[in-house]
């Protein structure tokens, strides 16, 4: 028997009672392209339970029987299995990737629920922690902030130009890297207010500019200037529960 079907089988045996919350409030979401991310990703749907997940993935039968929502996507640029063979740089030598198609993570979740909150697949939950509500735009880890020029000066600092680049095409100026946000995305959340589609449009203007510089690190950034665009403030707050209850295992490309 499978890894995954000795898990699903063990999950119905000791879980059986258990159904999934139907509520628009918010929603689990997560990016699962590859084998090793997406067998991660069925740990973290059993953890969530009974909470709703939506999956993006390339293979969503994978999926099938976990109660969650999984939506089929092909990678539109390097995810992390990809790294090794192509060879692959990145802005801090650690191997870590450019998931831009996270967005489509929240935009899929975002057509149902208020809020969309993302966690990485590679990550597990302890518990459920109760959850209060969101505020409107973007929520993340509380951790320090950091401004996008403080961050590539320390980690990447050849990646600066680009960023600059990218600020002026968006903002007409490169002074939006000196008070935007870098933003740490293995565990974000939006929550809708009308101006989201304008947070994706720059998201997604920021990943093809990279992309197509075969700069593939730097997601924090982007997104950090996504928010600004759209005119959202960062909260540091909101996600306190939930980060505390999750380990991420992080550490680079997974090949099994």
């Amino acid at each position: 028997m499978r890894t995954f079907e000795r898990v699903v089988s063990r999950f119905r045996l000791l879980n059986q009672p258990k159904e999934r919350i139907q509520s628009n409030e918010w929603c689990l979401c997560t990016l699962a392209i590859h084998e090793p991310y997406r067998r991660r990703a069925q740990q973290l749907c059993l953890d969530a339970l009974p909470w709703p997940v939506v999956v993006v993935t390339d293979e969503p039968r994978d999926f099938a029987g976990l109660g969650v929502r999984a939506v089929a996507h092909v990678q539109t640029g390097p995810m992390a299995t990809d790294y090794g063979r192509l060879q692959i740089e990145t802005g801090c030598g650690k191997g870590a990737a450019a998931y831009h198609d996270k967005r489509f993570a929240l935009q899929a979740a975002l057509e149902d629920f208020e809020t969309a909150i993302f966690v990485d697949a590679d990550s597990r939950m302890s518990r459920l922690p109760a959850l209060d509500g969101f505020p409107s735009g973007l929520s993340v880890r509380p951790l320090p902030p950091e401004t996008i020029a403080e961050h590539v000066l320390v980690y990447g600092p050849q990646r600066r130009p680009l960023f600059e680049r990218l600020a002026v095409e968006l903002f007409g100026s490169e002074e939006p890297l000196t008070s935007a946000r870098w933003i740490v995305e293995d565990c974000f959340a939006v929550t809708r207010d009308g101006r989201e589609s304008s947070f994706f449009e720059a998201w997604a203007r920021g990943a093809a500019f990279f992309q197509s510089e075969r700069m593939f690190s730097g997601e924090g950034g982007v997104i950090g200037l996504a928010a600004a665009f759209a005119g959202w403030s960062i909260d540091y707050e909101a996600l306190t529960e939930i980060a505390q209850a999750i380990e991420h295992e992080s550490g680079g490309p997974k090949a099994a």
